[in-house]
């Protein structure tokens, strides 16, 4: 590379654009992203490739879409698992010299999936440290508790639901912190990955975010009984009452504004060490979360709404001081080669169109004899959506509504579009994602997180 800069990657899980006040959003959910929109670049259609956590940050940490690596769906009789010949991002840094270290909040994102394939240092979802050639980053309290997290985690019948929020993120984003102060002075540039979940449910923000933000703060059973309704809502068994959805709002809104504390602290840590002018710092969403906003039954799938698909991004490069925005378009999986890039100029990798699949369903208990491939196609004003069987949609993005009759000859120019993408696409790896049965443990996460 020309140029070897320390790397700052953060995703905020499930993050809406529409909640973010850096965006636009009418509470001040995120006065840190705010501030880093005044000296990154901020881009306004920035689109996953994916939107569900696996596929979204395995097409991040590869360059490749769903289609190419082929990691797309997660079901507890066997999941699909990065194939060995796909590198990833970790893992060509790495042999470019890099020290890099993993913080993850999110089981799919780890030893499941083997996206920590590449890291020196990586922290699983339950704390458990998985790689590690370091031991000033953990204490000794968090090594003894790695040991014995499965244990803990049989005894509770389930992996610690209260404890998720927010003793697991702070605990990352304080061994992230550490990691940042021990590498500060180290010749060899360090990539440091993060992947947070305030903004994905269930939701326990601490009270001082509800002040923050003027919202009531909640009683002590009203977090329970608010997330057992979302789950509910999220597993497909009920709707969400008006008044239910407005306060499920609330709390994603405060714990948006207590991941913010997090965010200023991680940069923070960088300023403290005169580091992040130096560095190419990467904010993003790996997709956003639909809570309410469509009917479920919808068709196209309501995962292909531009609030689930067109996701807040900054990056800031090396050097950088000045805020500015790019309307183009821009694909996460591109992040990949802004990453290897190390200085990318501003407006480097957008595109005229912006790709998507979803491969329907997610994940679940066993795998269906079907699944249901859709892709989509948007540009700043439309956004193209057909399936594997021919059904074909078009938005109108700026009214975010579908078109009940649209004009033939536009979704013959889009689905044209569209296959010009995917014919660019690359073959897919020559061995096929490897099966693996997900952990009962694990599965009992994914289950609190609605996906099983």
């Amino acid at each position: 590379m020309a140029s070897r800069p320390d790397v700052l990657f953060l995703v905020l899980d499930s993050l809406r654009t529409d909640r973010v006040s850096a965006y636009g959003h009418e509470r001040e959910t995120t006065p840190a992203l705010s501030t880093l929109s005044t000296y990154a670049t901020r881009y306004q259609n920035a689109f996953t490739q994916a939107p569900w956590t696996l596929p979204s940050h395995t097409s991040m940490f590869t360059g490749a879409f769903p289609s190419e690596h082929g990691v797309t769906n997660g079901f507890s009789d066997g999941m699909s698992r990065l194939p060995e010949s796909r590198t990833t991002l970790a893992e060509h840094l790495s042999d470019e010299g890099y020290r890099t270290a993993g913080f993850s909040n999110n089981p799919w994102v780890g030893q499941l999936s083997g996206l920590d394939r590449g890291f020196d240092e990586f922290v699983e979802w339950d704390l458990e440290i998985s790689a590690s050639d370091d031991p000033g980053v953990h204490t000794s309290r968090e090594e003894i508790y790695s040991r014995l997290h499965p244990a803990l985690g049989k005894a509770a019948r389930q992996p610690l639901f209260l404890l998720k929020r927010r003793f697991f993120t702070d605990s990352l984003v304080d061994r992230a912190k550490r990691w940042l102060a021990r590498r500060a002075n180290s010749p060899e540039p360090t990539f440091t990955f993060l992947n947070l979940m305030e903004a994905h449910s269930p939701y326990f923000p601490p009270e001082r975010a509800f002040e923050a933000l003027d919202l009531e703060s909640p009683s002590a059973l009203e977090p329970r009984v608010l997330n057992t309704k979302l789950l509910t809502y999220v597993m497909g068994k009920s709707d969400l009452a008006p008044g239910t959805r407005e306060r499920v709002m609330e709390y994603y809104d405060a714990s948006v504004r207590y991941q913010d504390e997090k965010v200023e602290a991680l940069l923070g840590q960088l300023q403290e060490t005169d580091l992040l002018d130096d560095t190419l710092v990467i904010v993003c969403s790996d997709h956003g979360k639909t809570l309410g906003d469509y009917p479920r039954e919808e068709r196209p799938p309501h995962y292909v709404r531009d609030i689930n698909l067109n996701v807040p991004l900054w990056i800031k490069r090396p050097g950088q001081r000045k805020g500015e925005t790019v309307n183009d378009m821009f694909e996460l999986a591109s992040l990949f080669d802004v990453v290897r890039d190390g200085d990318p100029p501003v407006g480097s990798y957008t595109t005229d169109v912006a790709v998507a699949e979803d491969f329907v369903p997610h994940a679940g208990r066993k795998k269906p004899d079907e699944i249901t491939r859709w892709r989509v196609a948007a540009d700043e004003s439309h956004k193209y959506v057909r399936n594997d069987a021919g059904e074909e949609y078009l938005y109108d993005r700026t009214a975010d509504s579908r078109r009940s009759r649209p004009d033939q000859d536009r979704c013959d120019a889009y689905a044209e579009r569209l296959s010009e993408r995917v014919r660019e696409f690359g073959s897919t790896a020559d061995e096929s994602p490897s099966d693996r049965e997900i952990d009962s443990s694990v599965e009992a996460q994914l289950k609190d997180l609605g996906y099983m």
